[in-house]
């Protein structure tokens, strides 16, 4: 499914790839789970999260833009998107086992295990279509913010992740559906993580 939208002007595509860059779902979930080490017990999970999957991913990403194998490092393809997947899949699952297997807080284990499911809904749907990851993480984040710091501050979080969703629209790297199915995903599963943390 391609973008047909008119394209924006420069300023407005400038714009739009600091937000886009800004909410990068691999630098806003390294960030969240700085803010809720922070905040709770728990720095490890922190460091498990960045250095066992974050980092990781990102120069999987980066070795695979080098050699060609990826059009950029969001993996904008939806086809390049099915060796993506599992390998942030497979990371994302080791650090929650992790979590679960050491007992640390409820939170943290029923965060990541909600973020493994939201990414892994999102990997299901990439067969049909290219779910915009930006959107979804920063949605969920948003709930993930709200839980944590109050509804005022997830409510501003929630305006961000608008902003961060608008900017993949303008940079033309999904459509008008992607965004919304991945909005629909992170809310979801921000509902999901607030019921069972209820």
């Amino acid at each position: 499914m391609h973008n047909t939208a008119p394209e924006a002007g420069p300023r407005l595509k400038l714009l739009a790839t600091v937000v886009s860059g800004l909410g990068h779902p691999l630098l806003t979930a390294a960030l969240f789970v700085g803010a809720v080490a922070s905040r709770q017990s728990g720095t490890w999970v922190a460091g498990a999260v960045v250095g066992g999957v974050v980092l990781p991913v990102a120069a999987w990403n980066y070795w695979r833009v080098r050699r060609g194998q990826y059009t950029n490092f969001d993996v904008s393809a939806r086809e390049q998107r099915h060796s993506f997947y599992p390998v942030l899949l497979t990371l994302l699952a080791l650090a929650t086992g992790s979590t679960w297997l050491v007992g640390t807080p409820i939170a943290w284990r029923a965060g990541l295990a909600v973020a493994l499911g939201l990414i892994l809904l999102c990997y299901l749907l990439n067969f049909r279509l290219k779910v915009s990851l930006h959107a979804a993480l920063s949605f969920f984040l948003a709930g993930g913010v709200g839980l944590l710091a109050g509804a005022g501050w997830g409510l501003g979080a929630a305006l961000l992740a608008g902003l961060v969703a608008a900017s993949r629209l303008v940079l033309r790297r999904h459509t008008g559906p992607e965004v919304l199915v991945g909005a629909s995903v992170g809310i979801g599963a921000a509902g999901v993580l607030g019921w069972l943390l209820g």
